[in-house]
């Protein structure tokens, strides 16, 4: 063992964490969203996605119901297959870590809500593990299903491909802000809109089968996308600024409730949440899926200057795009820091 100094977990922040990490598995093999399984002789492959819920760095029960616990918890793990280009979910394990003293009700209602998400795909709880520990935790895997023609991987944009998504962002982090602060004077309606956005996302296993059905004739299958559940312009950044590309960002996608509200710019590109697919994709393909749904956004265009700009709304001029301050699983922060910063599952 050498003397030299090791880094704390903390000191180096999860996106290095995770580069670190890569080497203990094969090339590439953690560069997407989600976990690919080899061909089946049907032509299906496996997709798997894990992720750990904690309470209060990822969720607060004073700001989320148990049910929403459980719903969110699947909704996000569903979100992680999608972005894969999986159609199918086929259900998920679930590890549970809590204290004996958790009273059942809330335990009963967190797996309610799982189990009505998984309802929305026809998916199942499968099956899981639970031990005792000062804090409620879920550790979740799900197994979803992908043609092997039309599989989604985060890299693969070409410069010119067109970046849409498959809606608006901002609403979710907006809902979490009224819930820790309150912001007046906020409508009853647009609170209670931007709460259900928080504490009840709907994962799109939808746009897989969309971008098939609009897939132009002669027009081979190359789909770069994730997710955006740590917001717009981390998702943004792993399309384009980690493949060396860049992107030129003209129309955020701002739900019409946020359209002239104070910080709307905010919630939409770096609040996360949202769970929405950001794609890249040939233009023509593109329009053909913005014409088939309206409910998609044209956001802007891959470069090849490896800059995200954004256009701004009032001169026109291209401004850079920073991307603020990515939820880090590991940043030394305080549980209330934590849920006023980037992307808080709470």
């Amino acid at each position: 063992m050498g003397k030299g100094h090791s880094p704390a977990v903390a000191e180096l922040g999860e996106r290095e964490l995770l580069r670190r990490l890569e080497r203990f598995a094969p090339p590439g093999q953690l560069a997407d969203d989600a976990a690919l399984l080899p061909s089946t002789p049907g032509g299906r492959r496996g997709v798997i996605s894990s992720d750990v819920l904690v309470e209060d760095h990822h969720f607060s029960k004073t700001t989320t119901p148990p049910e929403s616990v459980g719903w969110r918890a699947v909704m996000a793990n569903v979100s992680d297959l999608a972005a894969m280009g999986a159609d199918q979910v086929v259900g998920i394990t679930v590890g549970l870590s809590c204290p004996g003293s958790l009273p059942w009700h809330w335990l009963e209602s967190v797996y309610g809500g799982m189990v009505r998400a998984l309802r929305c795909h026809g998916a199942y709880l499968l099956g899981g593990d639970c031990v005792g520990s000062p804090l409620v935790s879920l550790a979740i895997t799900a197994i979803g299903t992908v043609d092997q023609e039309h599989v989604i991987r985060r890299h693969g944009a070409q410069v010119g491909d067109w970046l849409v998504c498959s809606g608006p962002h901002g609403l979710s982090s907006y809902g979490l802000s009224l819930l820790l602060h309150g912001v007046n004077p906020t409508p009853g309606s647009l609170r209670a809109q931007a709460i259900a956005a928080h504490r009840y996302p709907q994962a799109r296993l939808d746009v897989p089968p969309q971008l098939c059905a609009s897939q132009p004739p002669g027009t081979p299958w190359r789909v770069a996308g994730t997710d955006s559940s740590d917001g717009l312009a981390q998702a943004l950044h792993l399309l384009c600024g980690e493949q060396g590309l860049g992107a030129h960002v003209h129309r955020l996608p701002l739900p019409g409730a946020l359209l002239g509200l104070p910080e709307a710019e905010r919630h939409c590109l770096w609040g996360g949440e949202d769970f929405e697919l950001v794609l890249a994709l040939e233009p023509g393909w593109a329009q053909a899926l913005l014409e088939r749904d309206p409910g998609f956004y044209h956001v802007g265009t891959v470069t090849a200057n490896n800059h995200l700009l954004l256009k701004d709304a009032q001169d026109g001029r291209l401004r850079p795009l920073p991307l603020g301050k990515p939820f880090d699983h590991f940043a030394r922060m305080t549980p209330m820091e934590t849920k006023t910063q980037g992307s808080p599952r709470h």
